[in-house]
């Protein structure tokens, strides 16, 4: 094969034959290095034995494999430069293309469109005689999607399977001095039916590409299993060593504990105990020992010992090493519930895909780094590898900075129809299995690795059954999870749903319903021995302005031994950065590219925005998953506070408890002390009220309380907040009451005057509303009040997971039917009593009256006006947005305050985190620029705000207010933010009600009942005066 022309070579179409996956391929192993002494190896120094060929390389862009010259590789290397790593579609060729569900071309496996856009690259490397004595393999960390290699004109190899490593010896191609390597790269291969993950599709060497050096017999694998004895109290380590060749010498092994001590050390020859009949392994050393005192890995202890393996020849000379961190535990599933060293885990997970807003898949370690230390940051334990394994480096850092992972393999049919087609196709059989062995002979050794997948979204068939039973006897030590076939299949040791409410089985188009995880959890509690831990691969769609009714599922999860947490999906927004015409950066989603294909922005669900900028969801994530709970109780003259932690495996040596008591406003009594609680304990702590101290101002006494650590640690920095909870333990509710004289009142036509010492109020009885309200000749209104029921639709809204599939029960498409968006007003009347205007408005649909309302203003001598307002909905509407007022200001102040919710934006399904308390805020941090424009920026549960020369105040009930730039209307236009046309006025909503933003999932309707604004009549109110300093 190595003498094919290119030409021979494009004629065989190996990139549209799923039986061949590679050619000359080296078989998968863990990651190599091979240190050329102890030391290097012992101390983790980069080792000279691997070269790197990241940079810039010459490349070549055709529109289709057939289109490159048959003399490409003959003739001197031209193009331009581009980097590696790095995708082609982000420097400047072809074009990114983004799908949810669909491929991006016609699909008829294996087959794939002729027009299939490659890349070539070339680049040269020096190498020295010397170089020539060892063994060189050339190393690609990862392309996309299928690739031929060439070394100094000979055809090296072929592989496909974008996400994982390909291996090629290139040793009998080298020469000393220039050597040229040769890359032709398809976008598109038999594999792409495989790989139809829910993301961008982007091309190229887009992850590290390397020479390694290795001696003619080296060391080609070595397999460590690390777990604890039955009592959790020894470590048990078994090590595999495999030669590249069957010979006589000896391996030592070494294990070395964080300071670099050796706790134990082992000198065996290579060769196994008798295997069968026919005698015993020559290649491979096989090792079983027992490690004392040991410190077990996890999460909250990632202990991690440098296990170094020396080999040495037949003459006892020392040749290399290798080395991988390990960590000791134990992965079960006993009694329905997955363990880690006898404990069971609640799993507080996040989806991650490797994307960067200006590189595509290339993410750099340090940019991974800074992600695992945000999300650990914010209470998470664990990351899923959606869909795919992600680089090597990645599974290092888990394993240092302690992250749950589970591994993924790189299988998704998703657009398939049905999906199982290639699933339970033999002919794919081989492709299946080997993706899934060869990520785990790479992520073995990872103590971060507890679960195995089988992929996602791929239907079921034989061929999952394959991999379960290659990685049941390869790896015992961990468990297998798969949702497909319905989350519950033999091949899956989890029940691992996508979606699943908290409560509520949903209707399904495949027979039995989606179940609830309670309907889950009380399944398996009819299985006895039987019985699976339930786990969410999937649940809380972040999708924009998103993940309301989260603290739902962890009131679950708590309650629910079985019940064991799940993977929010996802973590990152996938935008990538583009520059309007106007010269304006942002943030680009499908369609943006001339993508013909693409399913929109719904690749833009992320905690956090490409940047790593935090969606106000993720302070919501971070409060559910907080690893301690509090309760408090009044008793007599004391506060008792209990605080219990959820740590499994260590005591809090760096915890500090701080709690305030005080009202909205003020600090009346705090305190801080060190927490001592053992794993899983509780301490409790009484706190003086000081005789039941509530502030008169506003009738209220809350007791903060929050968990800070009191030095630094491997993550996390001294002083960070890794848990708070408010406790209200009084707060007046009911009416205002206050004493004031009636304000003047005189009528011009249809123009009402009102006037209160230097405050004055135009009203108008034709359209029954408030136009004009000034102090001290200042205008404050830039345009009238009025009703407001919408908002800018939230992706939660418009109900959609395929651009060409809109869900006709989506909120959107209900308001839109029943014309909420056009209603026609008009004002019924207006009647004049003393200094009290009452109005009554009818919103028109084509059917008729839909919404009226009775707007009471009661305006007094010390300017202020009360409004009281009685809306009534007709039966037919579905439920509204929101039912309040609106009003546009001429001034835009810098600073917003309030007392109620904050200080972040919420909604009442998501406002666990956000805290009653006197916030402030800059106006432009008050609105939350989601990528997709929709409504945003709301606060909840607010007693007064001050915007500039306005405060508002809360009569019966408190209400919710919102700040913005941008109307309603601007907000529904745009595509994306930077669209939004900013107004000279500031438009603010003061809202009695407003539903919730659901989350559960983006394509139906999740808002839960309690949340909806679904109810006939409504009655709410607030009072409008000039603030002054006293109120700010």
């Amino acid at each position: 094969m190595s003498d094919l022309t290119l030409q021979q070579l494009k004629a065989l179409r190996f990139w549209q034959t799923p039986e061949i996956t590679s050619l000359n391929r080296m078989p998968a192993h863990t990651p190599l290095h091979s240190y050329r002494s102890f030391t290097d190896a012992a101390t983790g120094e980069l080792s000279a034995s691997r070269r790197s060929l990241d940079g810039t390389w010459q490349f070549e862009w055709f529109p289709s494999p057939n289109e490159v010259p048959d003399d490409w590789l003959t003739s001197e290397a031209k193009g331009n430069r581009i980097r590696v790593p790095g995708n082609w579609q982000l420097q400047g060729y072809d074009k990114p293309i983004y799908t949810n569900v669909k491929y991006p071309f016609s699909a008829t496996p294996p087959i794939v469109p002729e027009d299939n856009p490659t890349g070539c690259y070339r680049r040269s490397f020096w190498l020295d005689e010397s170089d020539l004595v060892d063994h060189t393999r050339v190393v690609f960390d990862g392309v996309d999607s299928a690739f031929f290699v060439w070394c100094n004109g000979h055809l090296v190899g072929y592989s496909q399977d974008s996400r994982l490593p390909a291996e090629f010896d290139i040793s009998r191609s080298l020469r000393a001095g220039d050597n040229d390597l040769a890359v032709m790269v398809l976008r598109l291969c038999d594999g792409s039916y495989l790989e139809d993950q829910d993301m961008w599709n982007l091309s190229g060497i887009y992850r590290s590409v390397y020479l390694l050096s290795k001696p003619k017999t080296h060391i080609s694998d070595v397999r460590a299993t690390a777990t604890l004895d039955q009592y959790y109290a020894e470590g048990v380590l078994e090590v595999e060593v495999m030669c590249s060749q069957a010979c006589r010498g000896e391996v030592e092994l070494a294990l070395n504990d964080a300071s670099g001590a050796t706790v134990l050390s082992h000198r065996q020859g290579i060769g196994t105990d008798l295997i069968d009949e026919r005698g015993r392994y020559k290649d491979r050393a096989r090792v079983k020992l027992k490690v004392p005192s040991v410190l077990a890995w996890s999460a909250e202890t990632p202990n991690l010992y440098r296990l170094v393996v020396s080999f040495f020849d037949a003459h006892g000379q020392f040749v290399e090493c290798e080395t991988s961190d390990i960590g000791f535990r134990s992965v079960e599933i006993t009694d329905g519930q997955l363990l880690l060293n006898g404990k069971p885990l609640l799993i507080r997970g996040v989806n991650k895909h490797e994307h960067h807003p200006e590189t595509g898949h290339t993410e750099s370690l340090a940019q991974v780094e800074a992600d695992i230390r945000l999300m650990k940051r914010h209470n998470f334990n664990a990351l899923r590898c959606s869909h795919y394994p992600h680089q090597p480096g990645f599974y290092d850092l888990c394993d240092r900075l302690g992250m749950y992972v589970v591994d993924e393999a790189n299988i998704e049919t998703h657009g398939l129809t049905p999906m199982s087609l290639v699933s339970d196709d033999d002919a794919w059989s081989h492709a299946y299995v080997e993706r899934m062995s060869r990520m785990v002979r790479r992520d073995f050794n990872h103590p971060s690795v507890i679960i195995w997948s089988l992929g996602n979204e791929s239907g079921y068939g034989g061929n999952h059954e394959a991999m379960a039973a290659w990685v049941r006897k390869a790896d015992p030590s961990r468990p297998i999870q798969y949702e497909g076939g319905g989350a519950d299949t033999s091949v899956t040791d989890i029940i691992c749903p996508m979606y699943a409410r908290v409560v509520d089985d949903m209707p399904s188009p495949y027979g039995r319903p989606a179940y609830s995880i309670q309907h889950w959890a009380d399944l398996q509690a009819e299985l006895g021995e039987r019985a699976r831990p339930v786990i969410l691969c999937e649940y809380a769609h972040a999708m924009g302005n998103s993940l309301g009714n989260f603290s739902d599922y962890w009131d679950a999860f708590r309650a629910n031994p079985r019940l064991q947490g799940g993977f929010i999906w996802d973590w990152v927004d996938q935008g990538l950065t583009q520059v309007s015409d106007e010269g304006v950066p942002y943030f680009a989603y499908g369609g943006d590219f001339g993508d013909e294909i693409n399913d929109r922005q719904f690749c833009i669900n992320g905690l956090v925005f490409p940047d790593r900028t935090p969606h106000p969801s993720l302070f919501e994530a971070k409060r559910a998953q907080q690893p301690f709970t509090f309760t408090a109780e009044s008793c007599d003259r004391s506060i008792i506070l209990t605080v219990t932690s959820e740590y499994l495996f260590r005591a809090t040596d760096n915890e500090r408890l701080n709690w305030r008591l005080g009202s909205l406003r003020d600090t009346h009594h705090e305190g801080s002390q060190v927490l001592e609680i053992g794993p899983e304990g509780t301490q409790t702590i009484v706190i003086d009220n000081h005789g039941d101290l509530i502030a008169a101002s506003e009738q209220a006494l809350l007791l903060d309380a929050w968990i800070t650590t009191e030095r630094v640690t491997n993550v996390l920095p001294a002083g960070h907040e890794i848990a708070r909870s408010q406790h209200v333990l009084a707060l007046a509710e009911g009416r205002v009451e206050r004493e004031t004289r009636p304000a003047d009142i005189s009528q011009h036509g249809e123009q009402l005057l009102v006037t209160a010492g230097d405050v004055s109020w135009h009203f108008n009885a034709a359209t029954g509303f408030i136009t004009d309200w000034t102090t001290d000749g200042r205008a404050l209104l830039d345009a009238p009040m009025a009703d407001c029921f919408v908002r800018a639709p939230l992706d939660n809204d418009i109900c959609s997971s395929e651009v060409d599939n809109p869900s006709p029960e989506a909120w959107l498409a209900k308001w839109q039917a029943s014309g909420l968006f056009d209603l026609e007003h008009r004002c019924t009347g207006v009647e004049v009593k003393d200094a009290t205007v009452i109005s009554q408005h009818e919103y028109l649909s084509d059917a008729g009256v839909a919404i009226s309302s009775v707007w009471t203003h009661i305006f007094d001598a010390d300017g202020g006006v009360d409004i009281d307002i009685e809306v009534s909905v007709e039966p037919e509407m579905p439920p509204l947005p929101r039912v309040g007022m609106r009003l546009l200001l001429s001034d835009k102040p810098e600073v917003v305050s309030w007392l109620g919710r904050g200080p972040h934006e919420n909604y009442p399904d998501r406002k666990l985190s956000a805290d009653l308390g006197d916030w402030s805020c800059d106006r432009q941090a008050m609105q939350t620029p989601y990528i997709f424009p929709s409504d945003n920026g709301l606060r909840c549960d607010v007693r007064q705000a001050v915007i500039g020369a306005v405060c508002i105040e809360r009569l019966d009930g408190d209400f919710a207010f919102a700040v913005s730039d941008y109307g309603v209307e601007s907000l529904m236009r745009a595509e994306h933010t930077f669209e939004c046309i900013e107004q000279s006025a500031l438009h603010v909503h003061i809202d009695g009600y407003h539903m919730g933003v659901g989350g559960d999932d983006s394509w139906t309707p999740s808002v839960r009942p309690e949340y909806l604004v679904n109810a006939e009549t409504y009655r709410w109110g607030c009072r409008l005066s000039v603030a002054h300093d006293d109120k700010a």
